[in-house]
């Protein structure tokens, strides 16, 4: 039999996944291969990721559905697991060109996750310019929580340079535990219509949602359901109208990725002088550096645009630690010090009324680097916003904060991090960050055809953040 059955959570973030909207997340991390003290190539990833194989037996499970969707998927051992299909040697076509490597990760990050195979994919990526490499692990949010994706995250990067693939055992030879039959999982989902016919009830939308046509006539019942079902994770929520944008529309397939860095140091003279949070800042430039894009296209709406921009709380009552506010950008004001005193003081009212974890509590999640990856799932699953095609906010903020010492990949020295998240109908635009050592690398993904220049509006990011440096407190 299968290990275990997904969460009602984790199952209903498969069943909302459009052939559009894809449920995967990837950790795009940048590493200097010219200093490293052993040459980055597949024969060294696949030695360190097989000597972790052991400890992970999450990575060697794909889903085996239930007959007619009756109830919830299972996990099991995957019966001829090839992990040579799962580590991937690719190199940019043209170091000197910036945008090789933003292309390669939106064309990878598109592709969706082969459902019958386990859900995760791990890129080595070579030819970078100045005598860089990265790694883009991708996987599934259905599969991905703090003892999975995060776990193969956290042993790839590490405090030491040291390798372990070498050093290591040689891992036990693998046989999967026999799946369950056709006949076993519909006697179970039969069984548990029996004992607990309110999940069955739940699961009604999902099974008709499989039939070809009839999707977006079942996602106001989807999201019904798991209104009554689960509390929404939205903990404050700025009133008045919600503008639209050209990124607030139905998305296509394809994406685009672009990464931006800013300077800790930098932000910290301007959080003491602001009496300020680094996500106070963060929102602040993203609302200076959108409404700068807005002008560029002709499309300032009157009314501010609004952020989902999820916290770490510590309130006993929120659901995992994970809650979001609705933040307003405060794009109908021109000078960035009134911006962020808005921002300011709507943060401040979410985490004065639930309480916020430390940076140390939140990198004790699980080494930082996938985390936003988790706490994306976590909003998803928690809440019927992927299921409206016009969520009640324009883009999501998402950040947390990493290591503050040096860490390392492959014996090889990590530069960046980036988090690729996904975007949903209605909210083409996501924004992530997370801190490496001095520097918050920021990550936008947005639909291809919604923001084509999303490079520039990535760099604006810096501008916005140095006009902020430059200016005073208001009066």
């Amino acid at each position: 039999m299968p290990t275990s059955q997904l969460s009602r959570g984790h199952s209903r973030l498969l069943a909302v996944e459009t052939p559009t909207a894809l449920g995967h997340t990837s950790t795009l991390t940048i590493v200097d291969a010219a200093n490293a003290p052993h040459r980055l190539n597949a024969a060294l990833l696949r030695q360190e990721v097989s000597a972790r194989l052991d400890d992970l037996p999450m990575l060697r499970q794909s889903l085996v559905e239930v007959p007619m969707n009756l109830d919830r998927p299972w996990w099991r051992d995957h019966p001829g697991f090839d992990l040579n299909y799962h580590l991937r040697h690719i190199a940019v076509p043209d170091p000197d060109d910036p945008s090789s490597l933003s292309e390669l990760v939106a064309r990878i990050h598109s592709r969706p996750l082969d459902r019958d195979r386990p859900l995760w994919e791990l890129y080595l990526i070579s030819g970078l310019a100045d005598g860089r490499a990265a790694l883009l692990f991708k996987m599934h949010l259905a599969a991905l929580t703090e003892s999975t994706g995060n776990s193969l995250c956290a042993g790839l990067i590490g405090d030491s340079p040291e390798l372990i693939g070498g050093s290591a055992e040689a891992p036990r030879t693998w046989v999967p535990q026999a799946g369950p039959s056709t006949h076993d999982l519909g006697g179970r989902a039969w069984w548990n219509a029996v004992v607990d016919p309110v999940r069955t009830l739940t699961t009604v939308p999902r099974a008709l949602n499989s039939v070809p046509g009839i999707r977006n006539l079942l996602n106001p019942a989807l999201a019904l359901m798991n209104q009554r079902a689960q509390r929404s994770i939205v903990i404050a929520e700025q009133s008045g109208i919600i503008p639209r944008t050209s990124f607030n529309a139905r998305i296509g397939p394809h994406r685009r990725w672009a990464g931006a860095e800013l300077d800790l140091t930098r932000i910290a003279k301007v959080r003491k002088r602001f009496g300020v949070s680094t996500v106070d800042v963060l929102t602040a430039v993203a609302g200076g550096a959108l409404r700068w894009w807005l002008l560029e296209h002709d499309e300032l709406p009157r009314e501010t645009l609004k952020a989902l921009v999820p916290l770490s709380v510590t309130d006993p009552e929120a659901i995992e630690g994970i809650a979001g506010a609705v933040v307003s950008l405060s794009t109908n004001l021109h000078r960035i010090p009134e911006r962020l005193a808005v921002v300011h003081e709507q943060i401040g009212e979410a985490v004065s009324r639930h309480g916020a974890m430390t940076a140390a509590e939140i990198r004790g999640i699980g080494g930082g680097t996938p985390v936003v990856g988790i706490v994306a799932s976590r909003l998803l699953e928690r809440s019927p916003l992927a299921d409206r095609l016009m969520p009640p906010f324009n883009a999501t903020i998402t950040s947390v904060p990493g290591s503050k010492e040096p860490q390392y990949a492959l014996g090889a020295e990590v530069t960046a991090i980036h988090p690729v998240l996904g975007v949903v109908d209605g909210m083409g635009l996501h924004i992530g960050a997370i801190s490496v050592g001095d520097r918050l690398c920021l990550s936008l993904v947005s639909d291809r055809e919604q923001i084509p220049d999303l490079a520039d509006l990535a760099d604006r990011f810096v501008h916005e953040f140095e006009l902020l440096e430059k200016s005073s407190p208001p009066g």
